[in-house]
């Protein structure tokens, strides 16, 4: 039986609820989006609903068949339930929304985002020759964005140790056979409120980055 589609809703049921107006469709703008937003969850349901927060690659494919790479710790349960399908949740930033923001002031707060979700069914990869490759790929990216250009060399580490490392963990890669795209972010408002949100979002409070929460945290240890 096919179920009619809501209006104003996507067409097909996904992973997540989806307005029309909150729907973005352009493949190329939400692998972008994936890449610049690649720390994600891993979610499965079988038995029982498991999340993972991981790194990931994204691997683009000239013919559309695109992946994601991630790694799981070997002793990490959900192991098991990487036989089925998988769906990884990709976060961008996310802000309350005033109305004092808005021309009129006749409408509700709200909270704006940004999601894109990942469906597919995993593939391990247990070709150790691979796995190596596709851990140095994650640490060259990441080293390159955010490692601050200091003398440490990921390629000087003894392959011995590599390897050793390497056996703690399962790697898996998984084609993206369905994108899902929600982009919460006002969009379907008029001008004169988009500029509101604009203007608020610029002076609004901002939430602790990672670096004040670690100071916090690490300020409670002592």
């Amino acid at each position: 039986m096919t179920m009619a589609a809501i209006p104003g809703q996507a067409p097909e049921p996904g992973t997540i609820y989806i307005p029309e107006r909150h729907l973005e469709k352009d493949r190329a703008f939400l692998l972008d989006f994936i890449e610049e937003f690649s720390f994600a969850m891993v979610v499965t349901g079988q038995p029982s609903v498991q999340i993972t927060n991981v790194p990931t690659i994204l691997e683009r494919s000239p013919d559309g068949k695109d992946k994601i790479w991630w790694h799981l710790a070997k002793a990490n349960t959900q192991n098991e339930a990487m036989k089925g399908s998988v769906t990884i949740s990709f976060h961008g930033p996310h802000q309350f929304i005033s109305p004092n923001w808005y021309e009129g002031k006749n409408a509700v707060p709200t909270w704006n985002f940004a999601v894109a979700h990942v469906t597919g069914t995993p593939r391990q990869i247990e070709d150790d020759v691979a796995v190596a490759a596709g851990l140095r790929r994650l640490v060259i990216r990441n080293e390159g964005k955010y490692g601050g250009g200091g003398d440490w060399d990921f390629d000087k580490i003894p392959e011995a140790q590599l390897k050793a490392m390497r056996g703690g963990i399962v790697a898996y890669e998984m084609a993206i056979e369905r994108l899902e795209g929600k982009f919460k972010l006002g969009q379907e408002r008029s001008e004169q409120d988009r500029e509101g949100v604009i203007k608020g979002l610029a002076h609004a409070p901002k939430e602790r980055d990672l670096l004040a929460l670690t100071k916090a945290y690490y300020a409670r240890q002592k």
